[in-house]
């Protein structure tokens, strides 16, 4: 993919996405939880995650929020009214059937805060509408898939009380495959010595599709939509398993509507 499509595609995602990062108090080292979608659903703004990511910062206090809106790095404390978890799965093998999806509502004041700082909650609605319209009408596309890696975050900087995480988000382009039950295999285009050892911390980050257009010898975004949430990786193959769009919009968000106070 040429050099000047792949900055815009990085410069437009990562408005929408957000890693989610642990360090106990007064630790130096942190944890790369996973990654997430800021997501609206009917007026209801939050993360869209897996269900194991949201099931680890459930159980801890002072969980990191990292947004990368507007190509700098912005650092919220997570606070949450209610997180639904459909269920949490760690690996592929464990069951095909599980739903390892989750939607966590942010309070009033954390979404203002995001969106002050330039991030962007993904329309689900808009979403929708585009997955049934674009298949059939949309030419030159890339797939792709961004969120957090663990290995590539830097050990904190230290500077005498203060501690300065560093941390990244990580951005591969390739191919992404229905595989039956409304999961998706994403494959990237790299050689596997491009890429991590382990995608650990890419859970719960978007899969997208992103459509372009030729203007001379420009190549310009045209539109995106959310195809999925990477969920498990096969480390042997390379490869991501997702929960595919079918899977967030046949029962996720129907329980979001039903459980989840707009």
């Amino acid at each position: 993919m040429a050099t000047d499509l792949t900055d815009a595609v990085v410069s437009y995602l990562s408005n929408f996405t957000v890693g989610l990062v642990y360090r106990e108090t007064g630790a130096k080292n942190h944890e790369v939880l996973g990654s997430g979608v800021l997501a609206t659903i009917e007026g209801r703004r939050g993360i869209l995650t897996c269900g194991h990511v949201a099931e680890k910062f459930e159980k801890k206090h002072e969980v990191g929020l990292i947004s990368f809106s507007a190509g700098k790095q912005h650092k919220f404390a997570l606070r949450f009214d209610l997180n639904l978890i459909m269920a949490s799965s760690h690996s592929f093998e464990e069951s095909e059937e599980v739903l390892d999806l989750a939607f966590t509502l942010f309070p009033p004041e954390l979404a203002i805060s995001i969106e002050a700082a330039k991030g962007v909650f993904l329309n689900i609605a808009n979403n929708e509408l585009k997955m049934g319209a674009f298949a059939s009408s949309r030419g030159k596309f890339v797939d792709a898939i961004l969120g957090m890696v663990g290995e590539f975050s830097d050990e904190p900087c230290v500077e005498g009380r203060e501690i300065t995480s560093n941390l990244h988000g990580s951005l591969y382009t390739g191919r992404i495959c229905p595989v039956g039950n409304g999961l998706l295999v994403f494959e990237p285009r790299d050689t596997p010595e491009k890429l991590p050892k382990s995608f650990g911390g890419m859970s719960g980050g978007g899969v997208w599709r992103i459509y372009y257009d030729q203007e001379g010898s420009d190549t310009v975004l045209a539109d995106y939509m959310l195809c999925g949430i990477a969920s498990w990786e096969r480390r042997e193959e390379k490869k991501i398993t997702c929960q595919g769009w079918d899977r967030i919009d046949q029962a996720l968000i129907p329980e979001v509507r039903k459980t989840l106070p707009q």
